[in-house]
């Protein structure tokens, strides 16, 4: 028996439609009987739903080896993986599944199926180019801190570059961290252009063109990066307090009605933002502190703040 609380999220996570009311009495409190498949009314006894799937495993672990031992499915599939995680390996010990050790002419066959299993795994030249490009761009992605979602839409694009023979020779940090870029601009990860040509080590001029080719492989340009997505990464650079946050996210969402952000950098312009809120909560930070803390200079943070002091009439007593 679960409750109502238990079964909400049990259906959400199922992909099932959550029921809250009971149709005949109109209550909320639900009991889920997995064992029926049923969803009943606790007050007036409805059977609301029934020959509900059980999608639970048939088997019962009381510890995680056991766990392990008994479930017969793996991870999900990934695209970071160059045959999607649905691989199977060859494993390297010296003893069998009953536990007993190996006579030397079975390890020597088995480390012979192992040499030829891996090179089965790349079947030509594209598979082991992308074997090593995805290798990579895990790497990279790790070393970032950059979340599981970006790594998977980073992959896919390289996919797509690499069936279109876009990328050629041996070194693929600057097409891999264009892809990173991409998939940041893709999902609104506020991650600057001149922040990953750093952290991947290539010229950002480089990195530059290959983003632009990516964007005419995929025929769509990503949406426009919002500058409040900035704030609270330079806040936490800044020590600055969470209501600061709130004024400078308020003073750009004013300033993008106005249509003051259009065509300006968002780094730049959270910035600013962050400079004003300061000022008017009485956290004042200099323009030299917060332009080292994104990566731009004073001039840019002097000119983006005149611009939305002027549009914005405030009056900013320093």
């Amino acid at each position: 028996m679960i409750s109502r609380k238990d079964l909400g999220e049990k259906l959400e996570r199922e992909g099932e439609i959550t029921i809250y009311t009971c149709p005949s009495c109109g209550s909320t409190n639900l009991i889920y009987f997995p064992e029926r498949g049923e969803i009943v009314c606790a007050e007036c006894g409805v059977v609301v739903e029934d020959k509900m799937i059980d999608k639970r495993p048939e088997w019962r672990a009381f510890t995680h080896e056991q766990l392990l031992k008994r479930k017969r499915t793996g991870p999900p599939g990934t695209y970071s993986i160059h045959d999607k995680g649905l691989t199977t390996t060859i494993d390297s010990s010296s003893r069998d599944y009953q536990g007993r050790r190996l006579s030397l002419r079975e390890k020597i066959r088995m480390k012979r199926l192992i040499i030829c299993q891996k090179r089965m795994r790349a079947a030509n030249a594209e598979e082991k180019k992308l074997i090593e490009i995805l290798s990579r761009l895990n790497h990279l992605t790790s070393t970032l801190q950059l979340p599981a979602t970006v790594n998977e839409t980073a992959a896919i694009i390289l996919r797509k570059a690499v069936k279109a023979k876009m990328i050629r020779g041996r070194i693929y940090d600057d097409y891999i961290a264009a892809a990173i870029y991409l998939a940041c601009r893709k999902l609104k990860i506020s991650r600057t252009l001149d922040e990953i040509a750093k952290s991947v080590n290539v010229p950002r001029k480089r990195l530059a063109q290959q983003y632009r080719k990516l964007i005419t492989l995929l025929r769509k340009k990503p949406p426009p990066s919002n500058p409040i997505s900035y704030i609270p990464k330079l806040l936490n650079v800044l020590n600055l307090p969470a209501y600061v946050q709130t004024k400078a996210a308020e003073i750009l969402s004013l300033a993008r009605e106005r249509g003051i952000t259009s065509g300006k950098g968002p780094m730049g312009l959270a910035a600013a933002a962050i400079y004003i809120a300061s000022v008017l909560m009485d956290e004042k930070k200099t323009q030299r502190e917060i332009a080292d803390a994104a990566g731009i200079t004073e001039v840019t943070v002097r000119n983006r703040y005149k611009e939305l002091i002027d549009a914005l009439d405030f009056e900013v007593k320093i």
